[in-house]
């Protein structure tokens, strides 16, 4: 696969999951449930189908009577998509089935690691999806070696693109016609070279590629010389550094401890939105916090951003996502913030104050 493919299948790996979800959260409702199967696929698969088979003999006794049969086809749809031989880099699984007179069935496969979870209801549940799309975006990882560089471009937790920088060979003529001197300059040049070619890929693949996140790994020395020659805005957006080298030609190991400080940075950015909120409740500013404000926030245009912490009750949580989703806002999903939680859960950030838009609409009537 060359670069070019690598990264349209990066882009389209984001964009599909931008329209699956959003088609999920627009799909109409039916009298028939939607039964939404994740599974971790690095448990044993005996394992997977066991746990889901208890957890559908159960949720089949919740329902009504008539929903039932529709339930039972829906699970053995699911059950079919898990028995499936998959390649060994897809880690999970996202199955949505709906029988009866309007059949549905989606199967996502995923290169990054989602908890097993299973739901039935009138709609599919989006938030661990959305939970995703929040967690696992795309990021730069630059190897920073002595003799190449590797820029990869890491997106929903696997790799996308990947391009070697390699240091200019030194034409050695030694001898009389190359002194020590004349030998240490040339290997200066040719390392200032090799670093302007990874900045130059650095720069250009986030450029093109939108990317806003960059982390650097290898040797502290090399780390230091490529992060001197970035561009300011470029160093501002490298959010962390793993300082060892890969062993060998294998990096895998320097693939996952990247993705933990990725998320980690993305927990930190996390907080900073939920700070952003807080700071506009605590001067009464633009936003708003509680379920019935935020979905009236939503409804009437007025919302920039849901902030929602994942310890909301899961339909209130997968109502608003729904919600947040078909209006095209901006998602961030925190954890463990006492203040949200003590607000319920749920905050928007907001375009404009809300009783403008209700005097608006109010002036609209009394025109009408």
């Amino acid at each position: 696969m060359t670069a070019n493919e690598a990264q349209e299948l990066s882009t389209n790996a984001m964009l599909n999951l931008r329209r699956e979800i959003a088609s999920l959260a627009m799909l109409a409702e039916d009298d028939a449930p939607v039964v939404s199967g994740y599974f971790d696929l690095r448990e044993a698969k005996d394992l997977l189908r066991s746990n889901f088979a208890m957890w559908a003999t159960a949720a089949r006794n919740t329902l009504a009577k008539n929903m039932r049969p529709a339930f039972e086809q829906a699970r053995v749809e699911i059950e079919q998509a898990l028995r499936e031989v998959r390649p060994e880099e897809v880690r999970s699984l996202a199955v949505f089935a709906r029988c009866g007179d309007h059949r549905f069935l989606r199967i996502l496969p995923f290169a990054a690691a989602m908890e097993s979870h299973f739901e039935v209801a009138s709609a599919p549940a989006i938030f661990p999806l959305v939970q995703l799309k929040d967690r696992f975006h795309r990021f730069v990882l630059a190897i920073c070696g002595e003799e190449t560089g590797r820029i990869i471009e890491m997106t929903l937790g696997a790799v996308s693109a990947e391009i070697l920088a390699t240091r200019p060979e030194v034409n050695g003529r030694g001898g009389r016609q190359w002194s020590r001197e004349h030998f240490h300059q040339r290997r200066q040049e040719d390392t200032r070279r090799f670093v302007r070619d990874q900045v130059d890929i650095i720069t250009n693949l986030m450029a093109k590629r939108g990317l806003n996140h960059v982390i650097l790994a290898g040797h502290p020395r090399n780390i230091a010389q490529l992060r001197d020659a970035l561009p300011k805005h470029v160093q501002a957006r490298v959010v962390g550094s793993v300082f060892h080298a890969p062993n060998g030609s294998d990096y895998t190991p320097l693939l996952g401890e990247a993705l933990d400080l990725f998320v980690r940075a993305e927990q930190e950015e996390s907080k900073s939105t939920v700070e952003r909120l807080h700071e506009h409740v605590r001067r009464n500013g633009l936003a708003v916090v509680g379920i019935h404000p935020c979905r009236r926030a939503i409804e009437i245009g007025a919302a920039s951003e849901l902030v929602i912490a994942e310890e909301l009750p899961v339909s209130d949580r997968e109502e608003l996502v729904r919600l947040a989703t078909t209006h095209d806002l901006a998602i961030e999903v925190c954890e463990g913030d006492e203040l949200l939680l003590s607000h319920g859960g749920v905050g928007c950030l907001l375009r404009y104050r809300m009783e403008f838009a209700t005097q608006g609409m109010d002036r609209s009537l009394e025109v009408g």
